[in-house]
C-alpha cells in the first residue's frame, strides 16, 4: 500500500500504527503467494535520497510481521480488529543484536509464512520499533501493509486476534525499554501478542 510518510510513529492510539500514514487505504493490486511462501521487506531511510543508509544504526529494537484476514484486501482499512503475529525477533544474546541491527546492511528481512494458513486475501503487516528514544517516551514505529492472496487448501485461522491500534500501549515495559541498559537486553519480550 502507498504510504505517504517513512517518519516514525510515535503515538500507538494512532490509526496509522496499522499501515502508516496513508496506508489505512487500499490499492489496486495483489501479490499471490503459495501456502509457506517467503515475504520479504525493504525499509529505506529515505525515499527519495537513495544514498542514505537503509537503516539508521542507531534504531535498536525488535521486528515482527502481523497478518489480517479480509474479504478484500484491496477494499479493506487496515486499523481494527483481526490482526495475528506470525513471527518476530527481539534481541539475539548469541550474536549480541537487535532484530534490527542484523538488517541495517540492507534494510530488508525475509519470513516464511506459517503453512497450512486459510486460503484468501490477507494485509501483511512488517513492523520495526526503535527504541532509542524511548526513555523520553518516544518510542518510533516503522511499519507498511502489502496485500496479498494466500493460495492453496489451508484452512488453519489464529486462535486469537487483536487490534491495531490497541495491541500496544505507552506504558508496556517493550515500548519503554532502555536499550542503553546493559545485561539486560536477554530479559526483553516484544511488543504485542505472541506468535
Amino acid at each position: 500500500r502507498k504510504q505517504s510518510s517513512n517518519y516514525p510513529l510515535e503515538d500507538v492510539t494512532s490509526k496509522d500504527m496499522a499501515c502508516n500514514v496513508g496506508g489505512d487505504t487500499g490499492v489496486q493490486g495483489l501479490i499471490s503467494v503459495p501456502q509457506g511462501a517467503e515475504l520479504t521487506f525493504e525499509f529505506k531511510a529515505s525515499l527519495i535520497d537513495k544514498s542514505k543508509p537503509r537503516l539508521e544504526p542507531g534504531h535498536k529494537g525488535p521486528c515482527a510481521v502481523y497478518l489480517k484476514k479480509v474479504d478484500s484486501a484491496e477494499k479493506a482499512a487496515g486499523s481494527g480488529s483481526g490482526w495475528f503475529k506470525v513471527w518476530d525477533e527481539g534481541y539475539d544474546s548469541a550474536s549480541g543484536q537487535w532484530c534490527t541491527t542484523k538488517y541495517t546492511p540492507t534494510g530488508k528481512f525475509t519470513i516464511t509464512l506459517p503453512k497450512g494458513l486459510q486460503a484468501g486475501e490477507y494485509l501483511a503487516k512488517p513492523e520495526l520499533l526503535a527504541l532509542h528514544n524511548a526513555l523520553e517516551g518516544r518510542p518510533q514505529f516503522f511499519t507498511g501493509c502489502m496485500q496479498i492472496k494466500i493460495e492453496g487448501e489451508g484452512n488453519l485461522v489464529p486462535e486469537s486476534t487483536v487490534s491495531i491500534p490497541g495491541y500496544v500501549k505507552a506504558s508496556d515495559e517493550s515500548v519503554t525499554f532502555n536499550i542503553y541498559s546493559k545485561g539486560k537486553e536477554s530479559t526483553y519480550k516484544t511488543p504485542g501478542p505472541s506468535v
